[in-house]
């Protein structure tokens, strides 16, 4: 007799994870499917040399709402961030603190040429006015400049900054969410996790059942009521939960929508070195706004003088050798400094706008039984990722 799962859930990463947890909380079966043999999808962390190394730059900001529901991530030990950055100017380092938790910030000195008075006065206004603008249809860019902002401070701290959280220079994103992602990180503390990015979704899964999770499976195709993977078995199920939208290309043709196949990425490089440096604050997330190349660079202590420098890049083309080149010029007291490992990451963030938020739900019911959820229907970074299956699951109560 043919068994029948209740729900069944492709993909382990955070979206499936959650609605597996949630799920859980209301003592209803399931089974996880993935291909990979690791959890986390693209919250990765990968081991080069005895070094865990994220694949790509991706932090935490502590204060985003939907991490409350898993109270096991507090468990994992953080690396904090200092509240602000370094920006290299024309050979000149400046570190800017932020205002909003620092007095440090307030004083004149807290600068870098061509952040005025003005620009510390726009910042202030714009986190204490934010929900007024949440619903305006600009472009995020256009806003800033209406807004007052100077074209030195929206090129060489808003791009600088934020290119390496939405990986674009254009800041193509709707800006409701620039708003939200702006607010967090004047106000939350930014970190990662020590043992890499992926200790966040392998925290998850230790609260889950060992037993409803199958690894290493991946989906051949998808019919109405069942499922078939490559090696041959089938599984049926009464609802089907898809985390990735690549997915939609396995549902057979009477069932497929072809909902989502203009849906498009922005890709990011990570370089890591392993460098002897002296008199540098690892604190801080260094920027380059002069640079065409790098995106952002942070710095992981070893010992004293030894550091993992991480360098991003929304350059798909760049190599080793030019980033190594600009590093050497960025930070003049390296003594040595060697290759460790890249990543390339060619589909990091969703970046179709007219999928954030999708329908207002987040989340996709694609036939009576199927149904879609990921950061791409929501909004891309962590809290997105959760959040779209936090709607669905929810949708499945009323």
């Amino acid at each position: 007799m043919k068994k029948i799962y209740e729900n069944i859930i492709i993909g382990n990463g955070l979206t499936g994870l959650t609605i597996a947890k949630l799920l859980s909380l209301r003592s209803k079966d399931y089974l996880i499917i993935d291909k990979n043999n690791t959890v986390g999808g693209k919250v990765s962390t990968k081991t080069f040399s005895d070094y865990k190394l994220d694949e790509g730059f991706q932090v935490v900001l502590e204060d985003y709402p939907n991490l409350k529901i898993f109270p096991e991530i507090n468990k994992s030990s953080f690396r904090k961030f200092k509240s602000g950055f370094v920006t290299k100017k024309k050979n000149n380092l400046y570190q800017i603190l932020n205002p909003f938790k620092s007095f440090k910030g307030l004083l004149p000195g807290n600068t870098f040429p061509g952040f005025t008075l003005k620009d510390k006065f726009l910042l202030l206004k714009l986190v204490l006015l934010s929900n007024r603008y949440e619903n305006t249809n600009v472009p995020v860019k256009k806003f800033l400049k209406n807004f007052g902002f100077s074209n030195t401070f929206i090129n060489e701290f808003f791009v600088s900054f934020f290119q390496g959280v939405f990986l674009s220079r254009n800041l193509d994103v709707p800006l409701k969410y620039f708003l939200f992602i702006f607010k967090l990180f004047s106000k939350s503390s930014v970190s990662i996790p020590v043992g890499g990015i992926n200790m966040i979704p392998q925290s998850i899964l230790l609260q889950l059942d060992s037993s409803k999770y199958k690894l290493n499976k991946e989906v051949a195709c998808i019919e109405s009521n069942s499922l078939t993977t490559k090696d041959g078995e089938c599984f049926y199920f009464n609802k089907l939960y898809c985390t990735d939208p690549k997915i939609e290309g396995l549902i057979q043709r009477e069932l497929n929508r072809n909902l989502f196949a203009d849906i498009t990425y922005n890709g990011t490089q990570c370089f890591y070195f392993l460098a002897s440096i002296t008199d540098v604050d690892d604190g801080f997330i260094y920027l380059s706004p002069e640079s065409k190349n790098i995106t952002n660079v942070s710095l992981k202590k070893l010992s004293p003088d030894k550091y993992i420098v991480s360098v991003s890049s929304l350059s798909m083309e760049i190599s080793k050798n030019a980033i190594e080149k600009e590093i050497l010029s960025y930070f003049t007291n390296i003594k040595n400094i060697s290759f460790l490992s890249t990543f390339k990451i060619n589909n990091a963030l969703p970046s179709n706008s007219k999928f954030f938020d999708f329908k207002g739900k987040s989340f996709c019911q694609y036939t009576k039984n199927i149904y879609f959820a990921g950061d791409f229907l929501s909004s891309p970074c962590l809290n997105g990722a959760i959040q779209s299956a936090i709607n669905l699951v929810e949708s499945l109560d009323s």
